[in-house]
């Protein structure tokens, strides 16, 4: 059974139900507001039994053959996921004997430098090149 909203006469909600003036905010009839939320909650019941039952039934035919299907594609994730996780390994390997190789080089460019000197100018002194 459903709850209506509607009276007799035509009226929507409280408004047609005759209590007291500043009572329409009262529920007087809580029965059957508490009996439509029993058969909402029945239909979502039924509803949980059909798929437990549709789960069970499904299962008893093709449990063997959706466990074997659902194990190619975890195997297949899986492979997937560990060769993406071996492809970042060598990426960070690579990024790290980049850096390596870049610290390597400033220093060995650094090898014998003097410091620099302030230019009377304010400005740092070039270096002079080396002519053959």
């Amino acid at each position: 059974m459903q709850h209506d909203d509607h009276d007799h006469d035509g009226k929507h909600g409280d408004q047609g139900r005759g209590g007291p003036e500043g009572t329409q905010f009262l529920d007087l009839e809580i029965s059957r507001v508490l009996f439509g939320e029993a058969e909402n909650l029945a239909r979502e019941a039924v509803r949980d039994l059909l798929r437990e039952s549709l789960r069970d039934r499904l299962r008893e035919r093709l449990g063997t053959r959706l466990e074997a299907l659902a194990h190619v594609a975890a195997d297949a994730l899986a492979e997937e996921v560990e060769a993406n996780l071996g492809i970042e390994s060598i990426i960070r390997d690579q990024s790290a004997k980049k850096r390596d190789i870049e610290e390597r080089l400033r220093a060995a460019l650094s090898l014998g430098e003097q410091p620099r000197r302030p230019h009377p100018s304010g400005g740092e002194r070039a270096k002079p090149r080396r002519t053959r």
